[in-house]
């Protein structure tokens, strides 16, 4: 792939286009949901990720710009932007593309270089992952790229002779997760992904030379060579690849434009008599940029988590036992006591696995956990924020009748997404919102988890985060909190699962529950525990098997009504006349996915 003479990078077309070739087959992989329930979103948030990265792209200003260098940029707004675990999962695969790419290296070799690189950094990004999904596409596609550049040296064609064979790979997905077979569909992310490829291989110019550019182990000699000589003091550049850079005109074929500048200004200096003053300073200033360009993150921070906590024990004879028992975490340890009252300070990479220890010999009265390797990147950083608050609780919901319901229970900022899941970046900006140094961060969708991990690591405060899975999870968390469990020792986080709840929502598509019962399309269907227990044609009755069938000892049956349940008004007076022996509240939650949430208690 070659640069052109002009200020647009042809990646930025090609990308465009591949973009619109997804969001026309958006619906398609939307409806490829696991579930009949009409939450289907992979694909919107799949084109949402693209689409935000093409919005949000640095404005470069006529500045020349290579395609590496476009690459690098749009992968950085990609996890900005990224929306659900599809966008997440992309995006870290375009990121880790795009760190082996930004050499402007297209030859078969560096692109499977980059096509390891990405599913490494998507795989690893996973909290949990599985075969059958995304990943197994991305897997077999450096495969097979792997096995045929053996015999191809186009990369183009590689590419459009791998997509038959991941074709086959995505059909076989069901077979791989039980709940893709239980559905009758193929896994919706890995479709995505081979649309995004054919879309690729539609776009990329099947005329191009690989013979256009200055091959990658040049590059990477040239750089080393530069730090040699500049280090050694010579001028003398014409035996070696600088010189045969500088003789053939390759310099002009890098695409790297901060190299291409380094290399063009060493070769003018070195062929012209400096006084030592100059020479030397012009030494610095390119091992400086040559510096810059190889570093990453790299603070010298053994152990991350400067960790605190406070324990109350009749267990702990001594400051030496409480050393030894975890010592072992990290270093810095410092332990204070009086009477059975243990304060202990410890720089450790694993606090969870600290208080997870202690906590088996007595009582957790406060922990603290704060991210050294964060607040020195916030020190440097020009873009400071001064905490307000010691800590917050912060939630994230779909409806707005369960944001005000969540604001009256305790929750100190609800963000409230609507219909579309938030973005990385709308996350971080809610996070430094709230200027509060300790962060609990709670959504109402395991699907958010993914995005709010990497917000979290952007954001500017130390983010606990809940791995809640529902809108319940979080009314249960914050009823522990509003019962006076201590919010310092976090040991509310844990009562997420305390309240029994199922979920009404209406198939898109026939399937079959647990029991084998079929669930026709248009149908009322109860998910209890992930698995469908009862389903009718009309919505009374399935509300009604459900209580019958999950409410046991409890008396309290809350309705939380969404928005495709406005209409139906009358359906607690019909409730209380069948089940006299129970107490019934309905509430309005807003959600979009559910007709109504019930829980039992």
């Amino acid at each position: 792939m070659r640069h052109t003479d002009n200020q647009v990078p042809e990646i930025k077309g090609i990308i465009e286009n591949v973009y619109k070739y997804l969001h026309r087959r958006k619906e398609y992989i939307n409806g490829l949901n696991v579930f009949p329930v009409p939450d289907g979103d992979t694909g919107l948030n799949m084109t949402l990720t693209i689409q935000g990265a093409l919005a949000n792209l640095p404005d470069n200003k006529g500045k020349t710009i290579s395609n590496g260098e476009y690459l690098k940029d749009f992968a950085e707004q990609m996890l900005m932007n990224s929306r659900g675990c599809s966008g997440v999962i992309l995006a870290l695969y375009c990121r880790g593309l795009s760190e082996v790419i930004v050499n402007g290296d297209f030859s078969p070799a560096n692109i499977h270089k980059a096509l390891e690189h990405g599913y490494k950094k998507a795989y690893q990004g996973i909290d949990n992952p599985q075969e059958g999904t995304i990943l197994t596409l991305m897997y077999e596609f450096k495969e097979k790229f792997g096995e045929l550049m053996t015999e191809e040296k186009n990369s183009a064609v590689i590419i459009k002779r791998c997509i038959p064979h991941l074709k086959s790979v995505l059909d076989k997905t069901p077979d791989m997760l039980s709940v893709l077979k239980q559905a009758g569909v193929v896994d919706s992310g890995g479709a995505g992904f081979l649309i995004i490829l054919e879309g690729l291989e539609r776009e990329i110019n099947l005329k191009q030379s690989a013979s256009g550019e200055v091959p990658v182990s040049i590059i990477l000699n040239t750089i080393k060579n530069i730090r040699k000589l500049i280090l050694s003091s010579s001028s003398n550049i014409k035996n070696n690849h600088l010189g045969a850079l500088h003789i053939n005109g390759g310099i002009e074929k890098i695409n790297n434009i901060k190299l291409r500048n380094i290399i063009s200004d060493f070769q003018h200096y070195s062929g012209n008599i400096l006084n030592q003053r100059k020479k030397k300073l012009l030494n610095e200033a390119l091992l400086k940029d040559l510096k810059e360009m190889e570093s990453s993150w790299n603070p010298h921070i053994k152990y991350r988590y400067c960790t605190e906590f406070v324990l109350k024990s009749d267990k702990i004879s001594s400051q030496d036992q409480i050393k030894q028992l975890v010592g072992g975490y990290g270093d810095s340890m410092i332990v204070l006591n009086s009477n059975d009252i243990y304060k202990v300070h410890i720089h450790t990479n694993k606090p969870d696995g600290v208080f997870n220890d202690v906590s088996k010999y007595g009582e957790l009265v406060f922990t603290k956990v704060d991210d050294m390797k964060k607040q020195h990147r916030n020190f440097i950083s020009n873009d400071t924020i001064e905490y307000e608050w010691e800590r917050s609780i912060f939630c994230i919901v779909s409806g707005l009748g369960f944001k005000k319901i969540l604001e009256k229970l305790g929750a100190d900022d609800v963000f409230c997404y609507g219909k579309k899941k938030p973005s990385v970046e709308q996350l971080v900006k809610a996070i430094n919102h709230l200027k509060t140094k300790n962060i609990i961060a709670a959504p109402d969708d395991k699907d958010i988890l993914m995005s709010l991990k990497y917000a979290a690591s952007l954001g500017k405060s130390n983010v606990h985060i809940v791995e809640s899975k529902s809108v319940i999870s979080l009314i249960s968390m914050l009823m522990a909190v509003s019962n006076d469990i201590n919010i310092n020792n976090m040991s509310f986080t844990h009562k997420l699962n305390d309240i029994r709840y199922c979920r009404i929502s209406r198939a898109i598509r026939e399937t079959r529950a647990e029991d084998g019962t079929i669930v026709k399309k248009g149908d009322f269907f109860t998910m209890y525990d992930s698995k469908i227990i009862c389903s009718e044609k009309n919505i009374k009755k399935v509300v009604v098997q459900s209580i019958e069938k999950l409410a046991q000892k409890e008396n309290l049956v809350t309705l939380y009504k969404g928005i495709q349940a406005k209409r139906y008004n009358n359906l607690l007076p019909e409730l209380r006349r069948v089940f006299q022996d129970k107490e019934f509240e309905e509430y309005y939650g807003g959600q979009y996915q559910y007709y109504y949430y019930i829980t039992f208690e």
